[in-house]
């Protein structure tokens, strides 16, 4: 396997570890949301999530700000996964959130405005 196919194939699975960390949602329809998130053919995300080909770099950089992920970890699979915070700038509180979490925090980005509010309504009331 040539190095430039052995790259690509290992993209789809840092693709798809960067879009966990998202509202992308995962399985059968990631192929879908991907195509429409980014304008693209169904056909091109699967073949990005499949490890197949890769974006060209305009389209890894905006990937990687999505993600909040590092570009050269997305693109090459080297260096952390997260970027450091800036000099002067607070850590994120994305960067230190437990997979759990994220999960929690993915359903919530899911809800409706009013089942958002409900849920906080209920939060709210447990305090």
């Amino acid at each position: 396997m040539s190095h430039k196919a052995s790259a690509s194939s290992h993209f789809g699975q840092r693709l798809q570890q960067a879009l966990d960390r998202t509202a992308i949602p995962a399985g059968r329809q990631r192929t879908t949301a991907l195509a429409n998130h980014y304008a693209i053919a169904r056909e091109t995300a699967r073949l990005w999530l499949a490890g197949r080909a890769m974006p060209e770099l305009g389209r890894l950089i905006e990937i990687a700000d999505d993600c909040r992920v590092s570009l050269n970890w997305l693109a090459t699979g080297r260096g952390p996964m997260l970027m450091p915070p800036f000099v002067g700038e607070e850590a994120k509180g994305y960067e230190v959130l437990s997979p759990e979490e994220q999960k929690v925090l993915n359903a919530v980005r899911k809800l409706s405005t009013r089942r958002r509010q409900g849920l906080l309504a209920l939060l709210d009331a447990r305090d």
